[in-house]
């Protein structure tokens, strides 16, 4: 269980992005052409009013974790991709991922599995592929998610949150985006990406946020890719390094996700099939 809290709680630190700035972006090569004098800031200004219009989105991630256990002569390899759909105004999610795990204890050793999951009006629901069966998750999670502020699964929305972090971007730009990068380390960052990801967690599990003061965030890499005409994120790229203390011992996480955006507003609503509905296992 720890295992799977740690990696779905990586995960939702992708979405903890923001910044800006007065420098402008440097062409990547000599290539470039089409060069803009935006600064950082406009970038930022503009990409935060387009997403006022944000009414769904497509995401597509590839995640590689490698996970030092305690007490354990070997590490978790874990390969997970990622297809999801958002749908806000009501929030609305559809999730496919598939995961393959090499090493780790036996109960988890060489194991691949397909997860999917539906988040809408009529509930949480998660296929279970251990049982080949579906599931309904209790109606306290799966309102205290649906209530979750709708900028959570906004990522441009959440660009204003690090906004303190100006001077640490760099800025570039092709000829169709603006490339923004920033290497997140230090105290500073450490204590950033703490309360961020607090913030995000559903109340249902921050009885265990307390364990995040045994949290030390290293390393932290973000590429960031703005579409010049749309202003909408089109790739967001990660890699990061944390340890936890863990019963006296440490754990170590590396990760590296890659992730792109599309279709945007191209998607009305998303309902639960009638037949996962009437065949789902309620859970208590």
């Amino acid at each position: 269980m720890k295992k799977l809290v740690m990696s779905f709680v990586s995960i939702l630190l992708l979405f903890s992005l923001a910044a800006c700035g007065q420098q402008t972006a440097d062409p990547v090569d000599s290539k470039t052409k089409k060069k803009e004098s935006l600064t950082l800031a406009q970038v930022f200004a503009k990409t935060t009013e387009a997403s006022k219009d944000l009414k769904s989105v497509h995401s597509e991630m590839e995640i590689d974790q490698n996970m030092n256990i305690p007490g354990q002569d070997s590490t978790m390899d874990t390969h997970s991709n990622l297809s999801v759909d958002i749908v806000l105004n009501p929030m609305a999610m559809h999730q496919k991922m598939k995961m393959d795990i090499k090493g780790g204890d036996a109960s988890v050793q060489d194991q691949g599995m397909d997860v999917e999951a539906y988040l809408a009006k009529e509930g949480f629901f998660l296929y279970d592929p251990t049982t080949k069966q579906w599931m309904k998750m209790p109606e306290e999670l799966s309102k205290q998610i649906l209530q979750m502020p709708e900028q959570q699964a906004n990522p441009a929305e959440q660009l204003k949150q690090l906004q303190k972090f100006t001077d640490d971007f760099s800025f570039k730009q092709n000829d169709t985006q603006f490339i923004l990068n920033l290497k997140a380390s230090g105290e500073k960052f450490d204590q950033f990406l703490k309360e961020n990801a607090k913030k995000l967690m559903p109340d249902a599990l921050k009885q265990s946020a307390d364990a995040f003061n045994n949290i030390k965030f290293k390393n932290v890499n973000y590429e960031i890719f703005i579409d010049k005409k749309t202003f909408n994120i089109t790739a967001l790229n990660m890699k990061q390094e944390m340890e936890m203390a863990m019963e006296g011992q440490k754990l170590t996480l590396k990760q590296e996700m890659k992730g792109t955006y599309s279709n945007y507003n191209q998607l009305s609503e998303i309902k639960v099939p009638q037949e996962v509905i009437d065949n789902a296992k309620e859970m208590n």
